[in-house]
């Protein structure tokens, strides 16, 4: 389905976590990425195990290699733990020029029942790259 957009960049979400590969992504194309935690639909018993502490050893690496590069805002720790995580099944992380964002959202929504739209991309202003909200 993405072949016929204008994707800008697409990655296999895998053992850099969400946030490694985001800020590969924003790192490589200078730009910045603010990303709508409440829209990534994690798994309630993956959080509730995050909550109490039980961990990935990966996700610790993962934290230490992006952590720098991202504002967290007021997400909770739990939350920031699971986009850290390994621990994923490969699911693409495209960035799309926003006139067809839509469109493409609108199409894998009818093929990929998990599609989400989860942030924003915007030119880099210094600083952090990546902002949770």
């Amino acid at each position: 389905v993405m072949v016929k957009y204008n994707v800008h960049a697409c990655t296999d979400v895998t053992g850099f976590g969400m946030l490694g590969h985001l800020y590969e992504m924003a790192q490589g194309s200078d730009v910045q990425i603010t990303l709508d935690v409440d829209s990534i639909d994690l798994i309630e018993e993956a959080l509730e195990l995050a909550r109490m502490g039980i961990l990935p050893e990966g996700m610790y690496r993962n934290r230490t290699f992006a952590e720098a590069a991202v504002d967290p805002g007021e997400t909770e720790l739990a939350k920031q733990d699971l986009l850290y995580d390994p621990q994923t099944a490969g699911g693409l992380l495209m960035a799309v020029a926003p006139e067809d964002a839509d469109a493409l959202y609108e199409e894998l929504k009818t093929t990929v029942p998990s599609a989400q739209r989860i942030g924003r991309v915007a030119a880099y202003q210094g600083g952090k790259r990546i902002f949770l909200r």
